[in-house]
C-alpha cells in the first residue's frame, strides 16, 4: 500500500506509516516502501525506548549500505 501511494503522489506529499510497527525491521520496511516517517507509539507501548534504538539501528545499517533514500529529500 505504502509503496504504490509513493508512486501515485511522486514525491509531492510526505507519507506517515502507522500502525503495526514493533520493530526495527517493520520501520525500515515502510520507511524503504516510501514513507518519510513512521509512528511507533504502539510498539512504544510494548517494546519501550529500545524500539527507537532499533528503529535507528536498522535505518541507520541500511543507509551505510546506501539502500535507502533520504526521508527529508522531498523538505526543501
Amino acid at each position: 500500500m505504502i509503496r504504490s501511494l509513493a508512486l501515485a503522489l511522486a514525491g509531492e506529499l510526505p507519507i506517515i506509516a502507522a500502525g503495526g510497527i514493533a520493530s526495527g525491521a517493520r520501520a525500515h520496511a515502510k520507511i524503504d516502501a516510501g514513507a518519510a516517517l513512521v509512528q511507533i507509539y504502539g510498539g512504544l507501548i510494548y517494546r519501550g525506548p529500545r524500539l527507537v534504538a532499533e528503529c535507528i539501528d536498522a535505518t541507520m545499517a541500511t543507509r551505510r549500505g546506501g539502500n535507502i533514500h533520504d526521508p527529508l529529500a522531498h523538505i526543501p
